[in-house]
């Protein structure tokens, strides 16, 4: 059985009038890839910070297995623009009492393994976005934690340094390496073993992948149809529907609580003459469609 690395207990934390944190339990264990995933505000960067003991809780208990050293990727870029990539790293190993033959050797092999190998003499403030995370990314791993927490490591990224960024983050969870990551990106969760959303300070919906979609109540329906202005002007009327979500040039219709399979001739009827019967389908749920749904507050995915 797997030992808990980070275990939260009714977390709350609160700046002035403002709950941040609302009673968060969770559990992370030791080589889980876990994802919170949030939008902006959901208190994911608050619950990093307590995590890594930099503020103290309002209410409730964070706790940190002791025997687990850990690595911080902030959100935002923290070293130093005006040294190089080489003396960002020269200077985290002094810092932490890296042996300087270990250091290198380990800066090597990392830099080699995120590809900024031929960057070493380049000032930190050049790098691209992507290159200044993947330099976070080794400066944290620089001192072989045990443990590696990263706050929105590809927020802002373009999407070929965010694809590869999770490939190395990947690679590490399957070395054994334990790893909590928040991220907004819902596609950013397929990589996690278990995940959870966070929204407006509550945590919704902790599980794995399958867990989480196995478990979403209601019956969802895929409309494909160019004039989506029509087809929301139809559906908005229609007591079986709950809501209609813009999922790139498709529509997805979620069933109302208690609408049953009967739905999806109900829908066909409402856009008859608009969308032909094959353009209203059953689909299965994403996590995107998971999460809308657990952060309205009605039903918690679970």
């Amino acid at each position: 059985m797997r030992s808990t690395v980070i275990e939260a207990r009714g977390l709350v934390k609160s700046f002035g009038a403002h709950a941040a944190l609302r009673g968060v339990d969770l559990d992370v264990a030791g080589g889980e890839l876990f994802a919170l995933i949030g939008p902006d505000g959901a208190g994911k960067t608050t619950f990093f910070r307590l995590v890594a003991g930099l503020i103290t809780p309002t209410k409730g208990t964070v706790r940190r297995d002791p025997a687990a050293t850990f690595g911080l990727v902030p959100q935002r870029f923290s070293l130093y623009e005006d040294l190089t990539v080489d003396e960002n790293l020269d200077l985290r190993a002094r810092l932490y009492s890296v042996p300087t033959p270990e250091a290198r050797l380990r800066s090597a092999e990392l830099l080699e393994r995120v590809g900024l190998s031929p960057y070493g003499r380049r000032l930190a403030g050049a790098l691209s976005g992507g290159m200044k995370q993947k330099l976070a990314l080794v400066s944290a791993l620089l001192t072989r934690p045990d443990l590696l927490l990263l706050d929105e490591p590809t927020t802002g990224v373009d999407p070929v340094s965010r694809r590869e960024f999770w490939q190395v983050l990947s690679e590490l969870h399957h070395g054994g390496l334990t790893i909590l990551v928040s991220t907004p990106y819902m596609d950013e969760a397929e990589y996690a073993t278990r995940l959870a959303f966070l929204d407006e300070g509550r945590l919704l919906a902790p599980g794995t992948r399958d867990e989480i979609l196995a478990g979403y109540p209601r019956p969802l329906l895929e409309v494909l149809s160019s004039d989506r202005v029509a087809v929301r002007a139809r559906l908005s009327t229609l007591a079986a529907v709950d809501d209609i979500s813009l999922f790139g040039t498709r529509l997805h219709v979620r069933g109302a609580e208690g609408s049953g399979p009967g739905i999806i001739d109900a829908v066909r009827a409402a856009l008859a003459g608009l969308v032909p019967p094959d353009g209203v389908r059953p689909v299965d749920p994403d996590l995107e469609d998971a999460f809308v749904l657990a952060a309205e507050g009605d039903e918690l995915v679970a």
